[in-house]
């Protein structure tokens, strides 16, 4: 795991629509330089404090121990340790502080510490609970909650330990939930910042690649993240690849001694079935859904319309020595597997699996290793809509994730500390789409005119990568980190056919290989007590089959200022270079049209600015207007009659925006809350290329299929002693409705909704409650309860638009009971 300072450090065409962003950075300049003025003139600064956190009994690093200083009642900055249970605060002014840590299973330390230059390292020994529970225990000291905003960068973090969602949530939930600027998406899918899922997530300080384009297994399964921060700008110049948002990843680590967690959980959809709420209707003995009011789901379902969802999970975790273990494996099995293109659901079942390995090893106090293994498959029906035709298809995706790195601090002295990463890691990824038997041929291969098929599909890929960086501080003033990424991708796209009568049609065979490479350098230099820059300048190179080397050469700066002690904010531009998925699709794409273009990597210019502000009572703000002009931009379509899904091209695509994000921890009470919205408009215009699809276009304006004008999520969550509530409301305006040309000329301002080419606006409302129950021995056995989508509201959560509908998931609700141990 790479050293990340999130507490107190610092990180690293088209005039007329950058004018709304650069008003916003002309409003924050005035105000920094006077402010920071003020604040310079008062600030002893420059203090760089060290805090060491170990476990009291067995005497070895807690990683990931939660560490605030306070001043003033006010959370002055906030971090986590790392495998060697420690974190570094830079720039911090001298005076008193109350410094609080806490992790899962440990008594909350709390104490007032004096800053200066001769106090500025720190050790805490935590000392385990007598029973080890996975709830926490909330002091006036320490609120914990599900999310916040890091009040010196302006990333928002996730911490899990409040973080109560149903079982069957996944990766993309999280996301939806806990980033500003993120839209509610079709299964497995989420939008940020008008981007099509074009996001990278970290783990341990290691990229995970791209899996096979359409897949739908996720790489990351959410129950075993302990912390996780979103970068949705002010990108350094060390992250390249898909960056609509980087999700840095620190995975669940073992601590103390021996902890065995296990859980199960069973869930249905319960949804109205009759002409009124809660009435059973009439029972369909056989065949599909009836047209009375209400009855969508089918014979096989009964009258009250209960489907299937469970799931099983177990986690162990130890300390051997210098060596620490967390081992977990989960099942999910569930009847509505994916977003369904009708209202109706039947032909939707599914089984998901995952295994997960951390392995975290303390060579000493300078340098450590860490090692993760990843493992998921899913196995699943496709829905169909049977007013188009009758299919029985199904889906098998597979997603692997190996990694190990290792980390040294080279120099510990004050400002002249320097560390080296280096980490090595392989990723392989699968897809495999059966057709069943009664699917109609609807596929025609250019050398058989005439004649249709059914075409099935086996692609699988292998990665390897490496990627290190190398930082260094000559000064108080100035540090710079270099470092490179490079990764090797083959594979083989493998299609097959049949005719009506199940005999063998034409195949193709592809192997394919390609590559990236990143190599980066940036500086941080800190101008003045309230002012620092980050300047940086990446260079990235893609070889892709069918596709000429692709290279470019990002430059990227960061104006930070610190307005008073607990407000600051800055103002960045950035080129952006994001390549897209290593495939072999040539082959197969020049039987639907005889275009040669394939897809080119997207290219951006970006410019953002950033408020954050740290209030007395408790609540964080973070303020954000942004415009990204991409020439060219990437986004996915359906090839064909296919169920292939391939990128593509367009020619130019503006988005603006504007995000609102509210943080709470109340100084006294076991309640948090949170509040992400935006306002975010993503327009193309001009020839729609590449995917060695027929070309097209978007004419002067249009808005993208996944662009929704304002999204909303709300969360509370209240949590005394072994008793928590969560209540959850997400609104999102509606994303594109299939339907483009019912507007005949797109507005393109930033409150330009455009409504007639979107879905119905949405608000989907969710709730959970649970009780840990303490027993004689050190074990605890907690029942929950969790409702999603309580009001039931179906509808269409996006139309079909160069992919396929797609429509909200109905009530479920889920009994869950867990053993901590």
């Amino acid at each position: 795991m790479m050293l990340r300072l999130h507490g107190c450090e610092r990180e690293a065409g088209t005039r007329g629509r950058w004018a709304s962003t650069w008003a916003l950075v002309l409003m924050f300049g005035p105000c920094a330089v006077a402010g920071g003025h003020t604040a310079g003139a008062s600030r002893v600064g420059g203090l760089e404090v060290r805090v060491s956190v170990i476990d009291a009994r067995e005497n070895v690093p807690v990683e990931l121990a939660h560490i605030v200083l306070r001043r003033e009642g006010r959370v002055f900055a906030e971090d986590a340790t790392n495998p060697a249970g420690q974190v570094r605060f830079h720039n911090l002014e001298e005076g008193m502080y109350g410094m609080t840590a806490w992790f899962v299973g440990y008594k909350t330390y709390s104490d007032s510490v004096r800053i200066d230059s001769l106090h500025t390292m720190f050790r805490v020994e935590l000392v385990p609970v007598g029973t080890v529970s996975q709830e926490v225990e909330v002091t006036a000291d320490r609120e914990p909650s599900i999310s916040h905003i890091d009040p010196r960068t302006g990333n928002q973090v996730f911490e899990s330990e409040t973080y109560h969602v149903p079982p069957t949530a996944r990766m993309t939930t999280l996301i939806q939930e806990n980033v500003m600027g993120a839209a509610r998406a079709p299964t497995g899918e989420v939008h940020i910042r008008g981007q099509h899922g074009e996001f990278t997530y970290y783990v341990d300080g290691l990229p995970v690649p791209l899996g096979v384009f359409g897949g739908l297994n996720e790489v990351v399964d959410p129950a075993v993240i302990e912390r996780a921060t979103f970068i949705t700008g002010g990108f350094p110049a060390e992250y390249g690849g898909q960056m609509s948002a980087i999700i840095d990843l620190n995975n669940r680590v073992p601590t103390g001694s021996f902890h065995l967690d296990a859980s199960t959980y069973g869930g249905s959809y319960l949804v109205f079935n009759g002409t009124k709420p809660f009435s059973p209707g009439k029972d369909i003995q056989s065949g599909r859904s009836s047209p009375a009011p209400g009855d969508t789901l089918g014979a096989r379902v009964g009258p009250f319309r209960a489907l299937n969802s469970n799931g099983q999970a177990l986690s162990v975790s130890d300390h051997i020595g210098k060596l620490g273990f967390y081992v977990s494996a989960s099942r999910q099995e569930t009847d509505r597997r994916i977003d369904t293109p009708v209202p109706r659901l039947f032909h939707d079942h599914g089984f998901d699996s995952f295994l997960y390995g951390k392995f975290d090893y303390i060579l000493s106090n300078v340098d450590y290793l860490t090692c993760n293994l990843n493992f998921g498959r899913t196995n699943t029906e496709v829905p169909f809509d049977p007013s188009l035709s009758v299919a029985s298809d199904v889906q098998e995706t597979g997603n692997s994730f190996q990694a190990v790195s290792y980390f040294r601090a080279l120099n510990s002295d004050i400002d002249r500390e320097s560390s080296l990463f280096i980490g090595g890691y392989l990723r392989q990824g699968s897809l495999r789409y059966t057709p069943g038997s009664v699917d109609p041929p609807t596929f025609q291969f250019i050398d058989d005119p005439g004649k249709n098929y059914v075409l099935a599909e086996d692609r699988t890929f292998n990665t390897t990568g490496v990627r290190s960086t190398y930082d260094i501080r000559f000064s108080h003033e100035v540090m710079i980190k270099t470092g490179l990424n490079f990764s090797g991708t083959t594979g083989s796209e493998n299609f097959t056919s049949r005719d009506s009568l199940n005999n063998s049609g034409p195949a193709i065979a592809t192997d394919f290989a390609g590559s990236d490479f990143g190599i980066f350098e940036q500086t941080e230099w800190q101008i003045f007590d309230w002012s620092s820059l980050d300047v940086g300048v990446r260079y990235d190179q893609h070889i892709a089959p069918d596709v000429p080397i692709q290279r470019q050469v990002s430059p990227r700066i960061k104006w930070s200022f610190v307005i008073d002690a607990f407000s600051s904010a800055y103002v960045y531009y950035g080129r952006l270079f994001m390549p897209t998925n290593i495939e072999g699709l040539r082959s197969i794409a020049r039987n639907v049209s005889n275009s040669v273009v394939p897809t080119y990597p997207e290219r951006d210019a970006f410019v953002e600015a950033v408020y954050t502000n740290s209030f007395p009572v408790g609540l964080r703000l973070k303020l954000a207007a942004f415009h990204k002009h991409a020439a060219p931009f990437t986004d996915d379509a359906t090839l064909g009659s296919s169920a292939i899904k391939t990128p593509f091209n367009i020619e130019t695509v503006n988005t603006n925006g504007l995000e609102l994000a509210l943080s709470y921890r109340a100084p006294s009470m076991p309640v948090s809350g949170y509040v992400n919205s935006s306002v975010i408009h993503a327009v193309g215009s001009g020839a729609l290329t590449g995917g060695f699809l027929p070309p097209g276009s978007d004419g002067p304006a249009t808005d993208l299929d996944h662009d929704q004008r304002l999204s909303i999520a709300v969360g509370m969550n209240y949590q005394p002693t072994d008793w928590f509530i969560n209540l959850e409301a997400i609104y999102g305006s509606g994303l594109s409705n299939g339907y483009p040309g019912n507007v005949s000329v797109y507005g393109t301002g930033l409150f330009d909704f455009n409504t007639p080419a979107h879905t119905s606006p949405s608000t989907i409302l969710n709730c959970g409650a649970g009780h840990t129950v303490h027993t004689s021995s050190e074990a605890t056995i907690e029942p929950s309860v969790y409702i999603t989508n309580l009001l039931d509201h179906s509808h269409l959560l996006k139309g079909a638009y160069t992919t396929g509908a797609s429509w909200e998931e109905r009530r479920n609700v889920v009994m869950k009971l867990s053993l901590h141990f």
